[in-house]
């Protein structure tokens, strides 16, 4: 009974196991998938059309109007080049329309509506003209408000206008700023023909703080500007990027070049000219520097070296704190010839250095005036007049009393006083109540009185050195038993040598020859 039971329960499960097996099949089948698919779709779209509130059978109708607000006014076909849109109102028109759902979602999502207005035909001036609405695809317009704008035109200008660089900070320290270098330095701005005349400027400002060199090939873009510094957005530059170039330089300070010498000349020569590239200089330094530079004297000439006519190139070198100079060398062309000795008579002495309260007197010679033998080139000497020396008597430190003292001569560039010709003359000082007579023993032969112990000093003190007539006999160096005697024909070889002018052979350069020296000390005898 059992096995019977098991036997018909197995047979049972084998039935259901092969319908089982049956349906896979079927579904697996792709016919079968496409046509399952189908009716899942029908199904849905039934769900999403099927309007709740009327009765299960009715479907919801399939479109919906909508408004659509402040949609953008887009101006096309312009041309640019000429005009400028200087009025569109209104700049956002209404829009009614109609479509399904999903369109609308669609357009929602794409921000697909478009209105514009066509401008290729239009011209200078205002104009009203209609609106044109492209929708997304699947809607429809039913209205637009307003379907037409008023649009201003104006027409553009270009004009040519210079460049201008601003600069704006503090360089470093001690630092110039120069002016700055635009490539290309115009530049053409159009603009509607109502802004034009408000461009007052056009370029930028650059930056220069803490800069110690020159600021180059510097990018800049350019803008436009009216008269008060406002920009002028609407302005079209071109080209509308420039290179700017700002010069960052030290101070400078332009200064004559004056010229040293030393040494000099071989025995018998003289300079006939000397000619300098140039007469001055350009000096950079910090500005407390440069104020304390009045002349720059920092080259030096060893005339000793000069043996015949030439030429010579000089460094100019930087001194002390000065940082350069330009130019860096400077050439000298010079001629020499054989010297040559004249006299200039009669020449008036200056005193100085006299104490207040003192008078002085020139006693001797009588006249007052001095005779001089100077040597030169003869061109030089030949343009040499009483006007081009000058003689200084220094009476600094002496009381009431005769004093024999020695003059110093002023002289023109390369004019010297003739070697062993020293000059000097016999001054009285008093203080104002005393008169004082000029002893008749005193021979000014040492610059100093004579003591009287000469049995041929009875008559009147002998002539100084060099003067009278027979000053060319000074040069000889020979002093005549006839000067001693007061003939005044005669003399002394042994007055006291006058600064560095009574220097043996030659003594080129020592009379005060360069042109700083002499300067000062005509302005300290004039003083």
């Amino acid at each position: 009974m059992r096995r019977r039971v098991s036997v018909s329960a197995a047979r049972r499960l084998s039935g259901s196991a092969r319908g089982t097996i049956s349906m896979d099949k079927w579904l697996s089948h792709p016919t079968a998938i496409k046509i399952i698919s189908l009716m899942i779709g029908i199904l849905m779209w039934a769900v999403v059309h099927f309007d709740s509130e009327k009765s299960p059978n009715t479907v919801a109708n399939l479109t919906e109007s909508r408004e659509i607000d402040a949609v953008q006014v887009k101006a096309i076909g312009m041309d640019d080049k000429n005009f400028a849109l200087r009025l569109l109102d209104p700049g956002e028109v209404h829009l009614t329309v109609s479509g399904s759902r999903s369109d609308f979602l669609i357009a929602e999502r794409n921000n697909d509506y478009q209105v514009t207005v066509d401008l290729s035909q239009a011209t200078e001036g205002r104009k009203v003209l209609p609106l044109k609405v492209n929708l997304p695809r699947g809607l429809e317009l039913i209205e637009v408000r307003p379907s037409n704008v008023t649009v201003v035109l104006e027409r553009l200008l270009t004009k040519e206008y210079d460049v201008t660089i601003h600069t704006e900070g503090k360089p470093g320290k001690g630092y110039k700023i120069g002016q700055p270098v635009v490539k290309p330095n115009r530049v053409h701005v159009t603009l509607p023909k109502d802004q034009m005349d408000l461009v007052a400027s056009i370029g930028g400002t650059i930056s220069v703080q803490d800069e110690e060199e020159t600021v180059a090939d510097k990018k800049m873009k350019l803008s436009a500007y009216d008269k008060d510094g406002n920009e002028l957005t609407d302005a079209v530059i071109s080209p509308s990027v420039v290179e700017v170039e700002v010069p960052i330089t030290k101070p400078f300070k332009k200064l004559p070049l004056q010229i040293g010498f030393t040494g000099e000349l071989p025995e018998g020569l003289a300079i006939a000219s000397f000619k300098q590239s140039v007469d001055q200089i350009t000096v950079y330094g910090p500005q407390d520097v440069l104020d304390t530079y009045e002349y720059y004297d920092g080259l030096t000439i060893d005339l000793s070296k000069l043996k015949q006519s030439g030429t010579m190139e000089l460094d100019v070198v930087p001194k002390g704190d000065i940082a350069s100079v330009d130019p860096v060398k400077v050439l000298f062309e010079y001629t020499i010839v054989p010297a040559e000795s004249q006299v200039i008579p009669s020449l008036p002495v200056t005193l100085i250095g006299l104490s207040d309260g003192l008078k002085a007197n020139i006693s001797l010679p009588t006249t007052g005036t001095v005779d001089a033998i100077v040597r030169g080139a003869p061109d030089t000497l030949a343009a040499l007049g009483a006007k081009d020396v000058q003689l200084i008597a220094d009476l600094s430190g002496l009381g009431p009393g005769s004093h024999v003292v020695p003059l110093e001569m002023h002289l023109p560039r390369f004019v010297e006083q003739a070697p062993n010709a020293p000059l000097s003359i016999t001054v009285d000082i008093t203080d104002g109540t005393t008169s004082l007579t000029t002893p008749t023993d005193a021979l000014p032969t040492d610059g100093k009185p004579s003591d009287g112990s000469s049995s041929n000093n009875s008559g009147n003190a002998a002539t100084p050195a060099g003067t009278g007539g027979n000053a060319a006999g000074a040069e000889g160096g020979k002093a005549s038993t006839d000067s001693a005697a007061g003939t005044g024909n005669g003399t002394a070889t042994e007055s006291p040598a006058v600064g560095n002018d009574a220097a043996a052979s030659g003594g080129s350069g020592q009379n005060s020859q360069s042109g700083a020296s002499s300067s000062n000390k005509s302005d300290e005898a004039q003083d």
